[in-house]
């Protein structure tokens, strides 16, 4: 069965037809959904006959990183250095040599993660300001999330959500994921139309929205595994 360390979450849905598997990459577990009237019996049997399976995705997962002193975090697609500054009292900032943290060594965590959660809100937001102006398309309302699975959503009222580990992206890609939710705004599809406008307006074109869809299907695991 599953080591100990790796947690077991069971999901019952009355809409499914069949049981299914899937590993949540954030929290490193095994998501099990069992349709309404399926045991949890034969949910344990279902698992362990998948367990070869199981075993390879948990191993290709990406180590989860460590946010303390002398690891890195990626922000806007360079690695940057974790400094604990003990003595320090200017609390948590970001400059050329790295982003150093003040306190005590057991807060450097959490104080790392607030410090990307508004570094996220201001660089976010004034990105969307900037290509809404572009593109003239004005969003209702924007929020930033922690969402395992999506890192952008649009709704027919007009608001977008972004997740806050576009920080963590280069540039040109969270311009992408930006972009993409704002024609979303004008063509509530992805037909030929949609696609055309988020081309005009992407870094080179086709070729550079394809380029920013395939990082994120190379790297977006390592992402939502790190803070």
């Amino acid at each position: 069965m599953l080591p100990p360390t790796v947690p077991l979450v069971w999901r019952r849905s009355k809409r499914a037809r069949r049981m299914t598997l899937r590993i949540d990459a954030m929290q490193g577990s095994v998501v099990v959904t069992l349709p309404d009237r399926t045991s949890r019996k034969q949910g344990l049997e279902f698992i362990h006959h998948h367990m070869d399976w199981i075993s390879a995705s948990l191993a290709a997962l990406p180590e989860k990183p460590v946010l303390t002193n002398g690891h890195d975090i990626m922000i806007e697609g360079n690695l940057v250095p974790i400094l604990h500054e003990p003595t320090a009292r200017r609390g948590t900032w970001l400059d050329d040599d790295g982003l150093h943290v003040s306190g005590d060594a057991e807060h450097t965590e959490r104080r790392v993660r607030d410090f990307l959660l508004k570094l996220a809100k201001d660089r976010l937001d004034t990105a969307v300001k900037r290509h809404s102006e572009r593109m003239q398309l004005v969003p209702s309302r924007l929020g930033l999330r922690d969402v395992r699975t999506r890192w952008g959503s649009c709704t027919r009222q007009g608001r977008i959500m972004l997740s806050w580990r576009l920080l963590m992206t280069p540039v040109e890609i969270r311009d992408y994921v930006i972009i993409h939710e704002l024609a979303h705004l004008r063509h509530f599809d992805h037909g030929a139309d949609f696609w055309a406008l988020v081309d005009h307006f992407c870094l080179n074109g086709r070729p550079g929205r394809l380029a920013a869809e395939r990082w994120l299907r190379e790297n977006g695991t390592a992402l939502l595994r790190a803070a």
